[in-house]
């Protein structure tokens, strides 16, 4: 069967049909994925995969450098990843002997996943293991879009400007309140500086990077048009004619670009069912 691709919604990602991701990707197929991650605008979806922790693993190397849980990496989220595979996060309200097989609530805001590190992650693959009858969809915003569709005015008077990015205003804002609760200082110092418009080193073109998950003030100016500014960013950015949302089924994985794409996971499901994910993350290098 030869591989064929259908758009996701107009203009924003892609479906790839007739590809076993479980098997070893030829040089001509691993290229293609490539190349085609990059056109689809940062998000793929590969339907009816039937995949092994090792497997996800592979196919993610594709991609870049696998992440890989450490003794020195986030201690505050080191339970969440599946034993004997330090490169899977649980992502899961799912409870096995009176502990979570995941972490709950994770990713349930507009983000971009890690945005507060200097260099986050390149991009993400999100693998359903069980899904809720009902529920449990997530949205994905297109950055490019978004930039896009600015006014050339507002184009211009975001040019050269840079914001924070913090783990502290998430631990204040979002779900990582419980893993850091009384331990504020240790993620306020987790933090970095990005400019809000970014050039993607794959595709030259223009996108936005801030999200209201993570980013804490535009650098420079006062607290009030820091805020103006950004608020009208957040209200832009998740605007319908920018925002995919996937209804998963069982056994689909979805690949997101984390430099020209937010991600909401949404928490409706908890009443209906388990919802229980494998999540890789490919590093971004320093010089990227």
């Amino acid at each position: 069967m030869s591989i064929s691709y259908s758009s996701l919604a107009p203009g924003f990602g892609l479906r790839i049909d007739g590809l076993d991701i479980s098997q070893p990707l030829t040089q001509e197929q691993s290229q293609a994925m490539r190349d085609a991650w990059s056109r689809a605008n940062g998000v793929l979806l590969f339907r009816n995969q039937n995949l092994s922790p090792e497997q996800h693993v592979a196919f993610t190397a594709h991609f870049g450098d696998v992440y890989r849980q450490g003794a020195a990496n986030n201690k505050a989220l080191a339970p969440y990843y599946l034993p004997g595979h330090p490169e899977i996060f649980r992502v899961s309200n799912k409870v096995i002997d009176g502990q979570p097989a995941g972490r709950e609530d994770a990713g349930t805001y507009w983000h971009s996943d890690g945005s507060w590190q200097a260099n986050p992650p390149l991009g993400s693959l999100l693998y359903a293991v069980e899904i809720p009858p009902v529920g449990g969809d997530t949205m994905f915003a297109d950055m490019y879009r978004a930039y896009d569709n600015l006014s050339d005015t507002f184009k211009l008077m975001l040019e050269g400007l840079e914001a924070e990015h913090s783990l502290a205003a998430a631990v204040l804002r979002t779900s990582y309140a419980k893993e850091y609760a009384g331990r504020l200082d240790e993620a306020a110092a987790k933090k970095a500086t990005h400019s809000i418009v970014k050039t993607h080193p794959q595709s030259g073109r223009k996108c936005l990077f801030v999200n209201p998950g993570f980013t804490s003030h535009i650098v420079g100016i006062p607290q009030d048009e820091s805020s103006a500014i950004l608020n009208f960013l957040y209200a832009h950015i998740v605007k319908a004619e920018n925002v995919y949302r996937h209804r998963w089924q069982k056994n689909d994985l979805i690949m997101w670009d984390n430099r020209c794409n937010l991600n909401y996971a949404v928490a409706d499901y908890k009443k209906e069912g388990v919802r229980y994910m494998h999540r890789t993350t490919v590093k971004q290098r320093a010089e990227v």
